[in-house]
């Protein structure tokens, strides 16, 4: 099944040898990998490595996990424009 790599912190997911076992490599947070589920771990090929990576930071789609950092700085970008907008119709 194909999955993306879905951590909160926007950070990397573990690559293991077994589950919770060595960590061999690291996965950057939104990668597209092809997963074998196999509960709480899944198995997982990535950059020619073959291991495992916790399920739940796995997800069916490529939706971005939006923190509160990144709605701030929305936020302060449109409060940004508006104000540029009102001054130039004043």
């Amino acid at each position: 099944m194909t999955v993306y790599v879905n951590t909160a912190n926007k950070g990397t997911l573990n690559l293991r040898e077994t589950p919770g076992g060595k960590i061999i490599a690291q996965i950057p947070n939104g990668t597209k990998l092809e997963a074998q589920s196999e509960g709480e771990w899944s198995k997982v090929g990535y950059n020619g490595k073959i291991g495992y990576v916790k399920t739940e930071f796995l997800s069916v789609s490529n939706d971005k996990v939006i923190t509160k950092d990144d709605l701030k700085k929305v936020y302060d970008s449109l409060l940004s424009t508006l104000k540029t907008i009102e001054t130039i119709l004043k």
